[in-house]
């Protein structure tokens, strides 16, 4: 559980980078919406749920070079935002991030097919 809350606006860019949209396109079966949906977490909950992720099957995209500077891995975790729609949970190898903020990526603007606004209230489920 958590709120919707802004971003820095990177997302968008590094969602449209071709080394990353490749491997999302063969790896998860589709291109993310440039962007992601961040979630705060309550404090309590994020150092248990990040421990939990990391014991979990993902989908790795592996880092890339784009001649100038390479690009860190990112794992995909199979979701269902608000018990409807499906999307991924990301972990980024480098993120602005702490660990009380995760980060979603869909087809499509999440924001918008959910009708969420910053501070809306969220659950997320982690699909084994």
């Amino acid at each position: 559980n958590g709120s919707v809350i802004s971003g820095l606006g990177e997302g968008a860019y590094y969602m449209s980078l071709n080394g990353y949209t490749k491997q999302f396109k063969t790896k998860i079966g589709y291109v993310p919406f440039p962007g992601t949906l961040n979630i705060k977490l309550n404090h309590l909950q994020a150092a248990q749920i990040i421990q939990q992720l990391d014991d979990l099957d993902n989908v790795m995209i592996d880092p890339f070079s784009d001649g100038k500077r390479t690009y860190g891995w990112v794992k995909c975790f199979h979701v269902t935002l608000n018990n409807s729609i499906k999307c991924e949970l990301i972990r980024l190898e480098r993120t602005h991030h702490d660990n009380s903020v995760i980060e979603l990526i869909s087809k499509n603007n999440l924001r918008k097919t959910a009708g969420l606004k910053t501070n809306s209230r969220v659950t997320v489920r982690i699909d084994t």
